[in-house]
């Protein structure tokens, strides 16, 4: 009798399995898109994930199939909270979620797993109000049709008014819930599913009606398209799954819903006219309807679980065990009433109204099929077997530089990085894909990349340098890219890349303008602990003060400020790259002047282990000084431009208690 033993089907949900960043991860710069991957497919017009950055602002997703992608145009440091919420294509079932992570700072994980919700809570009262009609109007149209002779009032038009309203309640409260009713009810098979539920209750009341019976064949077709849009739905292959869920629910509904109408009759004071004349003919059917029952749940379990710990392990199944517990009191009770030695249909029926609300409860608590299990372990596995190198990543001692074709991000590396012929690897960050094509044209030679993956490509080229070499890519997003290659080798700049760091760390004070693939910013840092970022989006500014552990923020320059969060302190100073050391490959490129200033250009990779993240930066460098005047980061969607100016002098960090 193990878990669904009851007329009511689980609710599975659209299960988020991994996120990039993870949940809790403490990066130095703000990633240029969140990404979300869940383990059913989504409804595109219902599905909603957005991004909160530290300043108030939000990004929200695009949907696409099993994946969200937001978009992040910021990237002030603090904390980035992402809310979620799903409409699966499979079952129609709706959840929410959120977690954080942390730029600069440390963020907690939040709840990227189903969890229960207030909603969810407020719902089981009219779902299992909704079951335990159901099972009901399959008892009375049992007994109606085992002893169609034998004359007993039962209230089937009323039973069939009530079972309409309470799935007309359900649903449209399920259509709210997840955004839009009509949008929901227009979801595909599940969305159709609940609408022709609506449509056979109406057609069972118009039945109810006309001939005062309720019939068993509109009821089966109801039992069938609940578990359409049930967990059913969730199995692999789903028609196996739907089949066991309608069958346990039509079985379930024979026998409990036997039991609760054989109560109404003695409710009613007809027992000893009519109760006991259809006692005999009930038992005939009953029996075998509960083997029956139990064996198809023990069945769904399996399709579903796959193993018991779930049953001890979670909210869902603690409410489960509950359920089957109150089913497993009914045998004996049941077994004597077969027999005729004891009659207990208050008592039975009681039981029954005890597993249907447990039931019920169980929406609130949602399951974790076994296929999004398995998706959640492979996801958590995957990093720590990601040992195999990347075929763009590039070696020590090679060449490698950042550059932008069109709004793709291409990153350019020659090997060995010495004169004459080298291999090139281009990586191509999206929103290039897997078919989009890739030439280098240097000295007037143009060459076709071949693929090393889905996000590499290679080839052959002579280089003596200086010289230009130009990365044309074709397709979604595409432009062209250009490089100023130095005289190979170019020399290692290694140490002087330390050196800068190095002095960036020992400034008590400074600005930054920045650009961020086209939305300006400028900050002011003061140590200890000090940050004031106004951003320039189209509808006006926006700004955010962090002072120590409190972060402020107010929409417009003239606001008062708001008391946004109180955590950890503003980390100062702070700069992009930070996270991203030790750096590799970090060579001299070129020389230049910067404000009168003799500078010196670094390019460096900023990945390192066994998967990296494909990032790389240009530093421009003060010959003399050794400081950072410009840093430029090259990362997927995100082109990030900063200048610093006004180091180790006064800056105008406002006051929380300025209007």
């Amino acid at each position: 009798m193990s878990l669904a033993l009851s007329a009511a089907p689980a609710q599975a949900h659209a299960v988020l399995v991994s996120s990039n960043p993870p949940a809790g991860a403490t990066l130095g710069a703000t990633p240029g898109t969140v990404t979300l991957v869940y383990d059913e497919p989504l409804e595109p017009k219902l599905s909603t994930a957005s991004v909160t950055s530290p300043s108030g602002r939000k990004s929200t997703a695009t949907v696409s199939g099993k994946t969200m992608k937001v978009r992040l145009l910021s990237n002030a440091p603090g904390v980035y909270r992402v809310d979620w919420k799903t409409v699966s294509e499979i079952d129609g079932h709706t959840i929410t979620g959120h977690f954080e992570f942390g730029v600069g700072v440390a963020a907690s994980a939040g709840t990227s797993v189903p969890q229960i919700n207030g909603f969810d809570i407020g719902l089981a009262v009219p779902r299992g109000i909704e079951y335990a009609l159901m099972l009901l109007a399959f008892g009375v149209a049992v007994l109606q049709r085992l002893a169609p002779r034998i004359p007993v009032r039962l209230p089937v038009r009323s039973l069939a008014l009530a079972l309409l309203v309470a799935g007309l309640v359900v649903v449209v409260a399920e259509g709210v819930v997840a955004g839009d009713v009509l949008t929901y009810l227009g979801n595909g098979l599940p969305g159709w599913s609940r609408a022709a539920r609506l449509v056979l209750e109406a057609g069972l009341l118009v039945l109810a009606v006309l001939t005062r019976r309720l019939s068993l064949t509109v009821l089966t077709a109801i039992a069938v398209v609940v578990a359409v849009a049930g967990h059913g739905a969730d199995v692999e292959p789903s028609w196996q799954g739907i089949v066991v869920n309608a069958a346990h629910l039509v079985a379930a509904g024979v026998w409990a819903g036997g039991i609760m109408a054989l109560a109404v009759v003695r409710l009613t004071g007809q027992w000893d006219r009519a109760g006991r004349r259809l006692l005999p003919h009930f038992t005939r059917v009953a029996p075998w309807a509960f083997g029956l029952s139990v064996v198809l749940g023990a069945l769904q379990a399996y399709q579903l679980l796959g193993s018991p710990a779930p049953l001890t392990g979670t909210d869902y199944g603690i409410t489960l065990l509950v359920k089957a517990g109150a089913i497993a009191l009914m045998v004996p009770l049941s077994l004597l009433a077969w027999r005729r030695l004891r009659i207990s249909v208050r008592e039975e029926a009681l039981l029954a109204l005890v597993a249907v609300a447990a039931a019920a409860a169980l929406a609130a608590y949602p399951v974790i099929p076994k296929e999004a299990r398995e998706a959640l372990e492979d996801a958590a596995a995957s990093p720590s077997l990601s040992t195999k190198p990347k075929p763009w990543a590039p070696l020590p001692g090679d060449l490698t530089m950042g550059g932008r074709a069109g709004s793709v991000m291409t990153a350019m590396t020659l090997h060995p990085g010495r004169p004459g012929r080298n291999t090139i690897k281009v990586y191509l960050a999206t929103p290039a894909t897997k078919k989009s094509r890739a030439t280098v044209e240097v000295g007037g030679r143009s060459t076709t990349l071949t693929s090393c993956g889905p996000q590499c490509r290679t080839g052959h080229v002579t280089v003596h340098g200086p010289t230009d070499l130009a990365i044309k890519v074709s397709g979604k997003g595409g432009g062209t890219a250009h490089y100023a290659v130095p005289a190979l080798p170019a020399p290692d700049a290694t140490a002087l890349a330390k050196r800068a760091n190095r002095v960036m760390d020992h400034l008590h004070s400074y600005r930054v303008k920045e650009n961020l693939s086209g939305v300006r910013s400028a900050y002011a840092f003061r140590v200890p602990h000090q940050m004031f970022l106004r951003t320039f989006y189209g509808n006006g500014p926006q700004d955010t003060l962090w002072i120590g552990r409190d972060v402020y923020t107010r929409g417009r320059p003239s606001a008062p400020w708001k008391l946004k969060s109180h955590g950890v302190k503003v980390p100062v100073p702070y700069y992009v790259w930070e996270p991203f050391l030790p750096f590799v490959d970090a060579t001299v490129v070129g020389h230049t002047r910067m404000r009168g200033t003799d500078v010196t250009v670094l390019s460096v990779f900023g990945g390192h282990g066994a998967d990296p993240e494909a990032v790389w930066f240009t530093l421009y460098v003060d010959t003399g000084t050794g400081r950072v005047l410009r840093s430029r980061m090259w990362a997927t969607n995100h082109f990030m431009d900063d200048r610093y100016l006004g180091v180790n002098q006064s800056v105008t960090i406002p006051s929380p208690d300025q209007p």
